[in-house]
């Protein structure tokens, strides 16, 4: 036992790893989006650290969002996933303990009279109890490096989670005012056909009268037939569009949420607003960016593992505990049993085969493929700010020069249909111009959701939308680091050219390397 007693000091002892020494990849940040300078008075966290209950201002869609986070299932799905990377974590981190294990056996045998030494027979009673332990003396880190590596595969997969919720909660709120968008097309649509119904009528009154004509009275009703098919298309795309609702809220009927009074899409203070002059560092503190770098780090956690396998593995197998003939005697002194079993296995045709080789050449090609994804998902929220920013630059404008349109249709509407009513005008100016305020209906209430769906998807590129009220799943206290704050995130780190820095020996391999000569 004295011998066993010096395994959980080893495991101490053997905190050295070859992996190398991590620096952050230099990526270019500009400091402006598309040419939109940094407001010095805007907190760069003021995006992240603004609450979805904060930035959506309508009630009924705050509730929907509240059923979303605890009914979707794909979001679950990200849960349960991340619960499984935990586990990962777990089971590979106990590798870094010795093992123990107990063990009991009991064994009776006969050995007959032709077998016997002395010619007679003999029944042999055999009963044992102890301990057995191993461990693996990770003087080299292979491991360590391991167990690093799944550390930040879950820091990953936990980042990966809030995006996921993030980008569920955008989903809810772009969907939500899609039906909204849906039911203001289909109303202006039930409208222009009670219009035209009306006028169909009053002109198929004159017509029987002689006072109008069968080109007005065809006319009247074809538009009248166009306005009933486009309001009957509209009430399938409502019903779509509330289906597609419901399957992000997982349900499988629309949830009644009467009691909260819904605001249309022309109300204008439906979202908080989102600050283009936010300093574009804000960007390395979307969970995206971190997860990727997460997954860097995984990466270059391997990279030791693999050099690792270069050099002797050492393992401790010892076993300690009491074995008798009789079952009386079992617990005596006399009884005691312990063996100590010191090995190593040193690679030899695997030096020579390029299995090892080819195992390091694939870890650092792995991390090179992890800084390229680190690289490319930056570029990618950039990308989605620079889109959002590019709507909303000119969609104000659009809205302005789209309700002036409307504005002139209604009054063009107007006048052609006193002029007609009067009698000295046509039905045919009276049709155009219906339908050309139709359109410019359609065309306003398009624009405003153009634009409600722009600040939503420029709130999420920026990083919103993230709850620590909504946090279940969090690392291990006793066996994880601090996940990244805004100040490591937002650092500057002296880095090297990548080529070396995937070769940089660390300080474990190198005094490896003085002190067997390998």
């Amino acid at each position: 036992m004295k011998h066993l007693s010096i395994l959980p000091f080893l495991a101490v002892l053997t905190a050295c790893t070859m992996a190398p020494n991590y620096s952050r990849p230099q990526v270019s940040v500009p400091e402006t989006y598309a040419g939109i300078a940094a407001d010095s008075k805007v907190a760069a966290d003021a995006v992240a650290n603004l609450d979805w209950r904060e930035f959506f201002k309508d009630e009924r869609l705050k509730k929907l969002i509240r059923i979303g986070l605890e009914n979707n299932r794909d979001l679950r799905t990200t849960v349960l996933n991340v619960e499984i990377v935990r586990a990962r974590y777990n089971i590979q981190w106990a590798d870094l303990l010795p093992s123990l294990s107990g063990a009991g056996s009991l064994s009776r045998s006969r050995t007959n009279e032709y077998l016997s030494m002395d010619g007679r027979a003999h029944t042999t009673n055999a009963f044992t109890a102890g301990l057995n332990a191993s461990y693996e003396v990770d003087l080299f880190g292979r491991v360590r490096s391991l167990t690093d590596a799944a550390q930040q595969e879950f820091f990953a997969a936990a980042e990966n989670r809030r995006a996921a919720q993030i980008a569920l909660i955008a989903q809810i709120a772009q969907q939500y005012y899609t039906v909204e968008l849906a039911r203001e097309r289909l109303a202006i649509a039930e409208r222009s056909r009670d219009t035209t119904k009306a006028y169909r009528d009053m002109i198929q009154r004159l017509f029987q009268s002689g006072a109008s004509t069968r080109l007005d009275l065809s006319s009247a009703e074809g538009q009248y037939q166009s306005y009933v098919s486009a309001a009957e298309q509209l009430s399938e795309t409502v019903r779509q569009a509330e289906n597609a609702l419901t399957l992000l809220l997982g349900g499988t009927a629309f949830p009644d949420v009467a009691g909260t009074p819904a605001k249309t899409i022309a109300d204008s203070n439906l979202l908080a607003t989102v600050h283009a002059g936010i300093p574009s560092q804000v960007l390395l503190m979307r969970p995206d960016v971190i997860a990727a770098e997460h997954s860097l780090i995984a990466a270059n956690a391997n990279i030791g593992a693999a050099r690792a396998a270069f050099y002797p593995s050492i393992a401790l197998t010892g076993a300690a505990g009491v074995a008798s003939v009789e079952l009386d005697d079992l617990f005596t002194g006399a009884a005691r049993t312990w063996s100590f079993v010191p090995s190593i296995s040193v690679p030899i045709f695997d030096y020579f085969n390029g299995r090892l080789d080819s195992n390091l050449e694939i870890a650092e090609l792995r991390k090179k493929i992890e800084i390229a994804n680190y690289e490319k998902t930056i570029q990618t929220a950039f990308s989605e700010v620079a889109d959002q920013l590019a709507v909303l630059e000119t969609v104000d404008r659009r809205i302005a020069a789209d309700t002036a349109t409307l504005a002139a249709q209604k009054l063009r509407y107007e006048l052609t249909s006193n002029n007609y009513q009067k009698g000295y005008g046509n039905y045919i100016d009276v049709l155009l111009a219906q339908n050309d305020l139709f359109s410019a209906e359609q065309t306003v209430v398009q624009t405003r959701y153009a634009k409600i769906v722009s600040n939503i998807a420029l709130y999420r590129a920026l990083g919103g939308g993230w709850s620590e009220q909504d946090r279940d799943i969090l690392p291990p206290d006793e066996k994880t680091a601090d996940t990244p704050t805004q100040d490591s995130v937002s650092a500057e780190t002296e880095s090297e050219d990548e080529e070396n820095d995937v070769l940089m020996p660390s300080p474990c391999q190198i005094y490896a390397e003085q002190t067997l000569g390998m």
